[in-house]
């Protein structure tokens, strides 16, 4: 009887810890706030997704306040370009426990040197094309640098997403050199 109580304790033990899948990495990342990804893939993805947030805002503002069609024209290639590069970076940040790539991102407002001081002043297409030719240049830089990453989804995602993101530049009046790998 004794050998009976022991055999089901032991198989009522057995199932108990075996139906526990949390491992003990996943633990550590869970409670230490730990990432997969590394120091350049982790600034990268908080970089790009921060920017990149911060040109879609700006690109709805000058659809809305600019009369230029070349403003235009560079705000519509902004919203359709990280359309599909803002989930793809989000997806990868899950995958890489970075969390949100967006977080940290303060409430959007255009810039006085592309709006104006106030509210009767005209939208400054120069101005947003030098706000975007910038950001846009240092997040096509965080890009490229990522193409060396160890982390085969990383290079993936900045490969393909540079490709989509350097037609901006170009149509901000940047100059794109061809990559020589």
């Amino acid at each position: 009887m004794k050998i009976n109580k022991l055999f089901i304790v032991a198989a009522c033990a057995s199932t108990l810890f075996a139906s526990c899948g949390q491992t003990a990495a996943d633990r550590q990342r869970q409670y230490s706030n730990a990432s997969l990804a590394d120091g350049d893939a982790f600034a990268m993805i908080k970089f790009v997704g921060e920017n990149g947030n911060y040109l879609v805002n700006l690109a709805d503002a000058a659809t809305k306040q600019s009369a230029s069609a070349e403003v235009k024209n560079v705000a519509a290639k902004i919203k359709e370009a990280y359309a599909t590069v803002l989930p793809e970076l989000d997806n990868l940040a899950k995958e890489l426990h970075v969390g949100d790539a967006q977080r940290g991102v303060p409430a959007f407002q255009v810039p006085t040197s592309v709006a104006g001081s106030d509210s009767t002043a005209a939208f400054n297409d120069k101005a947003f094309l030098a706000v975007v030719l910038e950001k846009q240049g240092e997040i096509n830089s965080r890009l490229s640098h990522e193409e060396h990453n160890t982390n085969k989804d990383v290079i993936h995602l900045s490969e393909e997403s540079l490709k989509k993101v350097e037609e901006i530049y170009k149509l901000a009046g940047g100059k794109v050199e061809e990559h020589h790998h």
